[in-house]
């Protein structure tokens, strides 16, 4: 069996206990706790997914980050992502509407958690993304994602809905200091052959 057959295998074999552990409807924190130690047992696999597999965009894009979705299903639920970055990138707050799973393959991804307060946001935590450390939110928690120029950074992104799906995404925009709609992703590379 060839790597791009192995990996595929290997991500249709997570991608089905994931769905097994939260196809009921009713998340929790716990189930969102079993995504991310199944998720992580599939990053574990760091010669299936590299850097090589998946590149970051190339210097000259003003992007400093990409998707490239792995698997998603016909009603575009369980939607599994290889996010790959390799510059400065800080999103601002918002949330995903959806519960999200985020784990790392390698590289540093920093999390910053919120609450909502009366000027916009208030930071009540922050949690290192890396080899090993994942991250598991319920559809209204508020994060950020921070990630250094010139610290390349892999890690798996996965959504109980697909993100051109998630059109009601909301982000505080401090410099207006309003919270907005996030329009919905359109920049994702196709990776489920």
């Amino acid at each position: 069996m060839d790597k791009q057959q192995e990996r595929r295998k290997a991500i249709a074999a997570a991608v089905a206990d994931i769905r097994e552990i939260a196809d009921d409807g009713d998340i929790t924190p716990d189930i969102l706790a079993r995504v991310r130690t199944r998720l992580l047992s599939l990053a574990a696999k760091h010669d299936l997914f590299t850097l090589e597999d998946f590149p970051p965009p190339e210097a000259n894009n003003k992007r400093r980050s990409c998707l490239y979705r792995l698997s998603e299903d016909d009603d575009h639920r369980f939607a599994l992502y290889a996010n790959s970055a390799d510059g400065n990138v800080n999103a601002p707050p918002h949330d995903h509407t959806t519960w999200a799973v985020i784990v790392g393959v390698r590289g540093q991804e920093e999390n910053r958690f919120y609450d909502k307060a009366a000027n916009g946001v208030e930071q009540t935590a922050s949690h290192m993304v890396e080899d090993g450390a994942g991250v598991a939110l319920m559809p209204d928690d508020i994060h950020s994602i921070h990630i250094k120029e010139g610290a390349p950074v892999l890690n798996f992104h996965m959504y109980g809905l697909g993100l051109e799906q998630l059109d009601r995404r909301n982000f505080w925009n401090e410099r207006k200091e309003i919270w907005e709609v996030f329009p919905a992703h359109t920049d994702i590379r196709e990776a489920r052959h």
